[in-house]
């Protein structure tokens, strides 16, 4: 047809001196080629919609073809039929936002306020989240792409990391759609998570020995004595971390730690051997911080993952994890015979069923129990060494 839109024509129809023009089709009606001064050129298709005149651009030409542009007035039209707005909807579109701003909407209006823990959140939102999805329209999120995601993780963390990133970005979703800026059903809900076996991994008395072992060539004091508190005291890893030395009465013999994962303050007896490895500590009566970090004034270390690597590697014990020392207390309070209360008084548990029953216990058993519970993990002779 004498005025049809080929490739040919599209690409050497001169630009005009200024502003623009326009190349009509004759196959498919409404659609067009505008050509700017600057030589830009570009697929449009113009009509009416719900009684409105529209100019909706479709593409760029020579990216897209004609053949292409022609499908996609089609479809244009098709929607009008259909009742739709085609510019309304693109307009919709554009002003969708991105996995990464609903990451950014997330941070600051529910995880900084609502959870102590926000910043695993902000950990995972930028290693995992944002390089993956960042730019992705909310709308654009598919079904296997979470699933790629799900296997990515998997394979570079474990099945307890990748469900917790699946498990973040359904709760960001769901929160989306209650803050009405994402109206579609929830992509994460149907990504299944994988199976995760409880964990029951605790030393036994020739692995602390090997644990005993490796400490004493461990270069640095702090962790010299930060895993060995760990395991007589079973402290969360940020909680030792936190404590500064204000938080230790000495003549009482007991540690508070003001904020814990339970939400709130726990007061821990000292035994003798924790008392020994702490006055030995190159920052007792020197820093505010019991582990003062070595490159930043008035902050604590904040990371023993490198240190705990290279001393159960020493001890040839490669699978045991840093909250595997605070479950070996329990289990070792357990085999002893002492009750589920008392420990979990000793592990400040939150379970809301034994709460009560917490809070009428004095510290007098608890203290017995962590003192009996550490002579028999550490010889006597052994935190001064690791302390020294």
């Amino acid at each position: 047809m004498k005025d049809s839109l080929t490739q040919r024509r599209c690409s050497m129809t001169p630009p005009p001196i200024s502003g623009q023009a326009f190349l009509r089709d004759g196959v498919e009606q409404g659609l067009g080629l505008r050509i700017t001064a600057a030589g830009a050129r570009s697929f449009v298709w113009e009509g009416r919609a719900k009684g409105r005149v529209r100019r909706i651009t479709i593409g760029q030409f020579p990216a897209l073809t004609v053949l292409a542009a022609r499908r996609k007035a089609r479809e244009i039209k098709a929607a009008i039929a259909a009742g739709n707005d085609p510019a309304n909807d693109r307009q919709e579109e554009r002003r969708e936002i991105t996995v990464k701003e609903l990451c950014d909407i997330y941070l600051e209006r529910h995880a900084k306020p609502h959870k102590r823990s926000w910043k695993e959140d902000a950990r995972r939102i930028n290693s995992r989240l944002i390089p993956r999805l960042g730019t992705r329209r909310l709308s654009d999120v598919r079904d296997a792409d979470l699933h790629r995601l799900q296997e990515a993780v998997r394979h570079e963390s474990g099945h307890f990391e990748s469900n917790r990133t699946v498990v973040l970005l359904r709760t960001m979703f769901n929160l989306a759609r209650e803050w009405r800026i994402f109206a579609a059903e929830n992509p994460a809900s149907r990504v299944k998570l994988f199976h995760e076996d409880s964990r029951e991994r605790f030393l036994s008395p020739d692995e602390l020995r090997r644990i005993n072992q490796a400490l004493l060539a461990e270069p640095s004091p702090y962790w010299r004595a930060y895993f060995p508190l760990t395991l007589m005291l079973g402290t969360r890893k940020a909680e030792l971390l936190r404590a500064r030395w204000a938080d230790i009465d000495f003549d009482q013999a007991t540690l508070r730690i003001p904020e814990t994962k339970a939400g709130r303050s726990h007061l821990l007896p000292l035994p003798a051997a924790a008392i020994e490895l702490l006055t030995h500590l190159p920052s007792y009566g020197t820093e505010a911080f019991v582990f003062p970090s070595q490159s930043a004034h008035d902050r604590h270390l904040v990371e023993p993952a490198k240190a705990w690597q290279r001393i159960r590697a020493r001890a040839g014990l490669k699978d045991v994890r840093i909250h595997d020392l605070r479950r070996t207390l329990g289990s070792w309070l357990a085999a002893e015979g002492y009750n589920t209360p008392l420990i979990g008084k000793a592990l400040n548990h939150r379970n809301a069923a034994s709460t009560a029953v917490y809070a009428r216990l004095d510290l007098d058993p608890v203290r017995l129990a962590l003192e009996q519970n550490s002579q028999r993990m550490f010889p006597a002779t052994t935190p001064r060494l690791a302390a020294d």
